[in-house]
């Protein structure tokens, strides 16, 4: 590997809704961005133009020079590299990236979800020293964007900032004077811990989703998702759910945003409770429903969102019913162990670790010597989700 490395030139992996938006966007900056997206049919379009139509907050045509489906040419020379994909998708471009990821590199998930850059480290780590590279994650998207056309994309919320971190937290300076480069806010968070567990993703998408999935499936979608799925009852049942998710936080010395301060402090959000909230955030008018279940509304935000905040609680010795209950009838729905292909401790590479030893692996991202038994930590509940939810 080598360290020539441009800071001004953006590698953008991902050529979906919120890849595009970030690539139109920076381009429109004076950044030179490649874009990478695996399926080169999905982005032929932006190859024959040359480029995007960028609507909405920023407009203008954004050139973007090379679009390719191939990894090596997609990274070569770039100083940041962003990685726009669903989660679940995060074990496999890992493994891809792997060969071609050069010194001093920054590698960010944007967003991470929960325990992305743990999973993503933990894989790294198999084929190269991580010291080589800045990894980190973000704690969501900093657009709201969608795709217009074959070769336009509308962005309609810049967020005012987002919060980052490294793994580990000793990258975290590096990170943030990377980072700065860029036209857009981050905020450094205390470790990846805060920002896994910061995901409101796994609190606004599953849930509602769920329940509407008699209309769903019966009429291809055709609501709402925010303003409708989310009633008041569904909005107090997740409010109970954020609940959870805070106590397990907290465990972790880490007292992040309610899902209602959050929606406040992103959005400008009015209200006491999440149903009041979401009726006064207008960039979620126009946000449809899925129009069949699989969606990453429940693909992507059971299993790297709900699923480990859920075994991280049991690693802290938090019970988490709703959001276990939410888990398991998502197993039975959709007929398959969120449990069992969800990360758990040994995707996050946190398995037979203590609270203490977590915390040290975060800031120095050695592994302990000393070791707990995993099964203590799941016990007979795991048995009993892979035998229901098989």
């Amino acid at each position: 590997m080598n360290s020539s490395v441009d800071y001004n030139q953006v590698s953008i992996v991902g050529g979906g809704h919120a890849g595009r938006g970030l690539a139109g966007f920076l381009s429109l900056q004076d950044f030179k961005v490649i874009m990478y997206n695996r399926t080169i049919s999905n982005v032929q379009t932006i190859i024959d133009n040359g480029g995007l139509d960028v609507h909405g907050v920023v407009t203008g045509f954004a050139s973007i020079p090379l679009v390719t489906d191939n990894m090596s040419k997609a990274l070569k020379g770039s100083g940041i590299v962003i990685i726009l994909l669903p989660a679940y998708a995060h074990k496999s471009i890992a493994h891809e990236m792997a060969p071609y990821l050069e010194t001093d590199q920054l590698v960010l998930l944007m967003p991470g979800q929960t325990g992305g850059a743990l999973e993503f480290a933990r894989i790294l780590a198999t084929h190269m020293s991580i010291d080589d590279i800045i990894l980190g994650e973000a704690q969501t998207f900093s657009f709201i964007s969608r795709i217009l056309s074959r070769s336009a994309v509308l962005i309609s919320k810049i967020k005012e900032c987002v919060n980052v971190s490294a793994f580990p937290v000793s990258s975290n300076r590096r990170l943030l004077r990377i980072l700065e480069n860029l036209p857009l806010s981050f905020k450094l968070s205390s470790n990846v811990m805060e920002t896994g567990l910061g995901n409101v993703n796994a609190m606004l998408h599953p849930t509602p989703t769920i329940f509407s999935a008699g209309i769903l499936e019966s009429r291809k979608g055709g609501y709402k998702h925010y303003l409708e799925a989310i009633s008041p009852a569904v909005g107090r049942l997740i409010d109970r759910m954020d609940a959870e998710r805070i106590q397990v936080a907290r465990k972790f010395s880490i007292h992040p945003e309610s899902l209602v301060e959050w929606l406040g402090s992103t959005y400008g959000a009015k209200g006491n409770t999440l149903f009041d909230c979401i009726q006064s955030i207008d960039v979620y008018d126009d946000i449809g429903s899925p129009t069949t279940l699989a969606h990453r509304y429940v693909l992507e935000d059971v299993p790297t969102g709900i699923v480990p905040i859920s075994y991280l609680g049991k690693l802290v010795g938090v019970d988490t019913p709703i959001i276990n209950s939410i888990i398991d009838v998502t197993c039975h729905l959709y007929e398959h162990s969120f449990w069992h292909s969800g990360r758990n401790l040994v995707r996050m590479g946190l398995n037979r670790m203590t609270l203490t030893e977590v915390s040290h692996y975060v800031y120095t991202g050695l592994r302990p010597d000393s070791h707990i038994d995993l099964h203590s930590l799941w016990g007979s509940r795991d048995e009993e989700k892979n035998e229901t939810c098989s």
